[in-house]
């Protein structure tokens, strides 16, 4: 696993999506919506954030959800949505294994919806140093966008639970 080049493939990634210069969470979900073609609902889940897992994300037919850990840190809680747009931007929906065996485990949900969440909790693994990386690069850019004085709307916690 070479770092640079995980960090490399978050920063084409990044360059890619044509993130514009003032960019706020909710222009980045704007531009993510328009370029998925779909909603992207984002909850807060009180249970999440207590063992390994602060954040989900499910990509459903209709519409993207995300869910992530209650957390009175806004900064904190702006990282686990941010990780996972990274997710949606790096298509790692298509990161999938056998799954005939989750079906057994959790019948009521779609078996490669679990899969896909199971796959990303392994911290270590590839995708999701890419994708943290370019959470990491999204973060970066809200940074400057707020230091030149142009900053979010004040109903963050309204937006995005």
């Amino acid at each position: 696993m070479d770092m640079e080049e995980l960090r490399g493939q978050a920063a084409a990634a990044f360059r890619a999506l044509d993130v514009p210069e003032e960019l706020t969470l909710e222009s980045l979900r704007n531009l993510l919506e328009e370029d998925r073609g779909k909603e992207i609902i984002i909850r807060p889940v009180e249970r999440l954030g207590r063992d390994k897992i602060s954040g989900l994300w499910f990509s459903l037919p209709d519409a993207d959800l995300v869910l992530h850990a209650d957390t009175a840190s806004p900064l904190y809680r702006e990282q686990i949505i941010l990780h996972e747009f990274a997710h949606m931007v790096l298509d790692h929906e298509r990161l999938m294994g056998d799954e005939s065996h989750l079906a057994s485990l959790l019948p009521d949900l779609n078996p490669s919806m679990v899969s896909r969440c199971l796959a990303r909790c392994q911290r270590q693994s590839e995708p999701e140093i890419v994708a943290e990386s370019l959470a990491d690069l999204f973060a970066d850019a809200l940074a400057r966008t707020r230091l030149a004085g142009r900053v979010e709307p004040l109903n963050f916690r309204g937006v995005f639970g």
